[in-house]
């Protein structure tokens, strides 16, 4: 049977007016990426890419002269322009080829890249579009994450987390270099399966097939017996932070 459910841009676009209320993982992986950025005015011109509502942007109004924030979501981006008022603002896909190739000093994106449909494909897009001594900074979810749900969905996750070595592979493919990359893997706990299912969906993540009321009760009842503690239930989720040069 046909995957009648929207596209992932859909999903997402559906979800950026209560996005924010369930980003809190989002919210730290950005913080947590920002802390590669280069100085104020190192680069000139900086693109980002899956903006989103701006949890990242935030960090990168004043270091860069001439900042481009773009996402795919019309929607996410009324929404990151409440937060970054008076940015300029495009819609783009970032799994596509640009009009604008070698434009930019810098690209960035974070919590963006896990969805990637060809990361190689992708990166090379990307690598089209920067100048002579270009970088680029993403931040994004690696394997292992969300483990726990992986375990008892048995591969119906949201995403298909790939390994720190397969990004490699995917940046070295397109004759870029990894300047350097870092996991870091934490634990969220929520009060309940379904507080975190809730969080799962209200950032605009969905699996690969709907799920009847019996097998989602089933689900829960897997989860808060096999990954409860003292809080609730936990998660896990592993940040993966990359920086690339062009040389």
């Amino acid at each position: 049977m046909r995957d009648k459910r929207p596209s992932k841009t859909a999903a997402f676009c559906e979800k950026a007016f209560s996005y924010d209320a369930h980003a809190i993982v989002q919210k730290e992986a950005a913080d947590w990426l920002a802390k590669w950025l280069p100085e104020p005015n190192e680069f000139e011109r900086c693109l980002e890419l899956g903006a989103g509502t701006g949890l990242f942007t935030e960090h990168l109004i004043e270091r860069f002269a001439h900042l481009e924030v773009s996402d795919a979501s019309s929607a996410m981006l009324e929404v990151c322009n409440r937060r970054a008022p008076g940015l300029h603002q495009r819609t783009r896909n970032a799994w596509t080829q640009q009009n604008d190739p070698q434009s930019w000093d810098y690209l960035t994106s974070s919590s963006l890249l896990q969805w990637a449909p060809n990361p190689k494909a992708c990166l090379g897009y990307w690598k089209a579009l920067l100048r002579e001594g270009g970088r680029i900074l993403c931040g994004f979810f690696a394997d292992p994450s969300l483990p726990e749900m992986n375990s008892i969905l048995e591969g119906e996750s949201p995403v298909t987390w790939r390994s720190t070595e397969k990004w490699i592979a995917a940046v070295e493919s397109n004759g870029l270099n990894v300047k350097r990359i870092e996991v870091d893997t934490r634990r969220y706990n929520y009060e309940s399966p379904l507080h975190f299912w809730k969080s799962l969906h209200g950032t605009g993540a969905t699996v690969s097939q709907r799920m009847q009321p019996s097998q989602m009760l089933s689900l829960f009842r897997n989860y808060e017996a096999r990954f409860s503690n003292d809080f609730g239930v936990y998660a896990t989720w592993t940040f993966c932070r990359l920086e690339i040069s062009l040389d």
